[in-house]
């Protein structure tokens, strides 16, 4: 009886302070902007059983990461035992229905090895921060307490089974291995003394869990709480993508379009913050911490998530005036320069095990600074004024736009559709393409292999306008929804269904970004149709003279569509040419440097992201570093220049190695 009544009071108490420190948590999501998050219901349960209980992205560092799963799954598999614990205060015989006689000695042998495995993965943990020099992770405190708290509830676990083994008489083999290795150490005490240790062990396990539980909301940890339903909620528009934003509804109603305030951010935003696990995992391969940038994305999460916290009582007031009232971010909880460093490369998010949404909110508090300021960078703003009046940032003739093909008589699609006919295939070349001389040669190069394999085609010519890829990532989404807007009415005129591009910015747009507006197009990247082709029969390759390839791979290409095997299956196809992985590739390759309109802007901290990259590529001792984007390319032969090491080392396109080899 005083047992239950010790333990009820317990139990009260830290339910009571768990209630006080998470109610002005879940106010504070309450009141974040609204956005639907609820939809496809299966698929965000088929996620979360594979991402959150299956830990799928956690083996992508296979140490660290199955460390991380012994405890989670340890975690789970002792919470029942755990359960068990806080009842036997009310009756000592109690178990989970289902969990008695063989079954319950099946879960104790299961719980045993995981409660081993828990052990190893904690040590691992204590290890990685209390080394002479610490992991990515740090030497924080509170890691090494909360590590300490889940080794102490797994050794009190077996001490209190080892004082009942003692007292029964009992082995606890085989089912209860980690118990008769405690009832080995108790025995000698004697029942009596074993008895009074196990029970004291149970009830420093039950404290601890209490402990534990309230100590969660108060730091990291917060992740052991909302990491699953984070993951529930991510944003399964994939990669690269954002809510949509009606500007002019947002204008004409005097509201801020973008992010000025921690009142405008959204309640999976605010989610985000609470989620973040500072392991650190978004820095590894990101540009700007790697090129000494004032950007760590982890930094960001706790700038805003303390942010919150200070300014809870204003974001909470149902004063309208307060909220409006509320600092910008920028400049008060993030530096301007840390908003504006940021690639968008998608490596964050991609690393990310709980899915936080770095890129939306980097641009989201762009497009405040961009349309609600007009606080532009002087060389942003002579792209956003190219493309508002010549749509194309170099700021060229739209009239030139397709000079580059006079010398060749291409097929356009206007006159296709006035003659009534199907347009077969539209080859999108883009602003680079287009204008930028050296990636014209990409494009008269895709030309030449089109033409030798037979293809049929065409192209806009001087009706073709720019994407707007820079103009949204770069924060101007007004502009970008108007060139959207025009691009899709001309496509859907001409009853375009499949387009080609050689640029993955301009593929990414055309076909995640332009479904928004009506715009729903099959796209082909030019690596897909090149490596087609080849299969295909349809190319007839030779040797060249470039012998080795060292490849790079495009962060709009592979992270956000998972494109990395064609570029590859084509290099190799090519007679003696040989394909050279850097260190750094795939999923785990690093930015040019040219995303998020910072191909537009100068770049005056650090070390420059593009020969941060070409070190690399210029390291592996290659004759040619091959890409399959036209910004890349320029990124990367800007970098090799600035190495010295143009003359020993080319730089091509896909496309143009393809075409050497005709």
């Amino acid at each position: 009886m005083v047992t239950a009544i010790v333990m009820s009071v317990f139990l009260a108490a830290g339910l009571v302070v768990f209630a006080a420190l998470m109610v002005p948590r879940v106010r504070l999501l309450l009141a974040a902007k609204r956005e639907q998050r609820f939809d496809q219901f299966g698929a965000r349960i088929l996620g979360t059983l594979q991402f959150a209980f299956g830990q799928w992205r956690m083996p992508r560092e296979p140490v660290a990461g199955f460390a991380h799963i012994f405890i989670f799954f340890g975690f789970l598999v002792v919470s029942i035992a755990t359960v068990t614990h806080f009842a036997h205060a009310y009756d000592p015989s109690w178990h989970l229905p289902g969990l008695g006689g063989t079954a319950g000695l099946y879960y104790v042998l299961v719980k045993d090895v995981f409660e081993v495995l828990v052990l190893l993965g904690v040590l691992y943990g204590l290890w990685r921060r209390l080394k002479p020099t610490p992991s990515r992770v740090g030497r924080s405190w509170e890691g090494v307490f909360v590590l300490f708290m889940i080794f102490l509830l797994m050794i009190t676990d077996f001490v209190t089974a080892g004082g009942e083994l003692v007292v029964a008489g009992a082995s606890g083999l085989p089912y209860n291995p980690a118990g008769h290795v405690a009832a080995l150490a108790l025995a000698p005490l004697g029942p009596e003394t074993a008895h009074l240790v196990g029970v004291g062990s149970w009830w420093i396990h039950c404290v601890a869990i209490l402990v534990f539980l309230n100590f969660l909301p108060i730091g990291k940890h917060f992740h052991v709480i909302t990491a699953i339903p984070n993951v529930f909620v991510r944003n399964l528009r994939g990669g690269g993508t954002f809510p949509p934003v009606d500007v002019e509804k947002e204008m004409e109603a005097e509201r801020p379009v973008g992010i000025r305030s921690l009142a405008d951010l959204s309640w999976p935003q605010v989610l985000n913050t609470y989620s973040c696990t500072e392991c650190g995992r978004c820095n590894v391969y990101c540009p700007t911490v790697l090129t000494d940038k004032p950007l760590s994305h982890r930094q960001v999460n706790l700038d805003l998530k303390h942010a919150l916290y200070d300014q809870k009582a204003d974001l909470l007031s149902t004063d309208p005036a307060k909220r409006e009232a509320l600092t910008p971010i920028i400049d008060t909880v993030l530096k301007p320069e840390t908003v504006w460093a940021c690639t968008t490369c998608g490596s964050c998010e991609q690393e990310c095990p709980v899915f936080i949404e770095q890129v939306p909110r980097i641009v989201g508090l762009r497009q405040y600074k961009v349309m609600m300021e007009a606080d532009i960078a002087p060389e942003l703003a002579r792209a956003f004024e190219g493309m508002e009046r010549n749509s194309n940032p170099w700021g060229l003739g739209s009239d030139q736009r397709d000079a580059w093909a006079k010398e060749l008589d291409l097929p356009r699609a206007a006159d296709l559709h006035a003659a009534g006919k199907p347009i077969p295939l539209l080859y999108w070349v883009g602003c680079a393409g287009s204008y930028d001389d050296r990636a014209k040669k990409i494009t008269l190069a895709m030309i030449k292999i089109l033409q030798a394999a037979g293809v049929e085609f065409a192209i806009l010519g001087k009706e073709e306008g720019c994407t707007g890829d820079s103009a949204r990532r770069a924060g101007n989404e007004y502009l970008f929804q108007i060139m959207a807007k025009a691009n899709v009415e001309l496509l859907n005129g001409y009853g375009v269904k499949t387009i080609l591009a050689t640029c993955p910015h301009c593929y990414h747009t055309l076909k995640v970004d332009y479904r928004e507006f009506g715009g729903h197009y099959e796209l082909i990247h030019h690596s897909e149709l090149i490596r087609d082709l080849l299969a295909a029969g349809k190319l007839k390759l030779k040797e060249t003279a470039t012998k080795r390839v060292a490849w790079h791979d495009s962060c709009y290409l592979g992270r956000y569509h998972e494109i990395y095997a064609a570029p590859r299956q084509v290099v190799r196809a090519v007679p003696g040419l040989e394909l050279v992985e850097l260190p750094r590739n795939r999923s785990r390759g690093v930015c040019c440097g040219a995303g998020g309109g910072r191909f537009w802007m100068e770049e005056h901290i650090g070390e420059r992201i593009n020969v941060h990259r070409s070190k690399e590529a210029v390291a592996a001792g290659t004759d040619c570093v091959g890409s399959a984007c036209p910004f890349c390319l320029t990124m990367l032969k800007d970098g090799v220049a600035e190495l010295g090491k143009d003359e020993q080392v080319k730089t091509l396109d896909l496309a143009e190695i393809v075409a050497q080899a005709l």
